[in-house]
């Protein structure tokens, strides 16, 4: 079995039979994977959301910590 997820640009597709399935019925299947709209929306991810995850606790706060300093030292210049 074959399958894949494509995201199309034209309204015609061409696909490519694997050679044993060759002179064989195959079914070719047609259908919307997911919401649309939630797609759209998932492209607006902020970067908070972005990286939601990806730091530990401790790590983000030293990053805080680290960011607050570094605005203080650009505001007392």
């Amino acid at each position: 079995m074959a399958s894949s997820i494509i995201i199309p640009r034209k309204n015609r597709v061409s696909v490519s039979v694997p050679q044993e399935y060759i002179g064989k019925p195959v079914a070719i299947t047609i259908t919307l994977v997911g919401n649309s709209e939630q797609e759209d929306k998932s492209k607006q991810v902020g970067l908070a959301d972005k990286y939601r995850g990806v730091f530990s606790a401790e790590d983000a706060r030293s990053f805080i910590n680290h960011t607050r300093e570094m605005r203080n030292e650009w505001n007392s210049i």
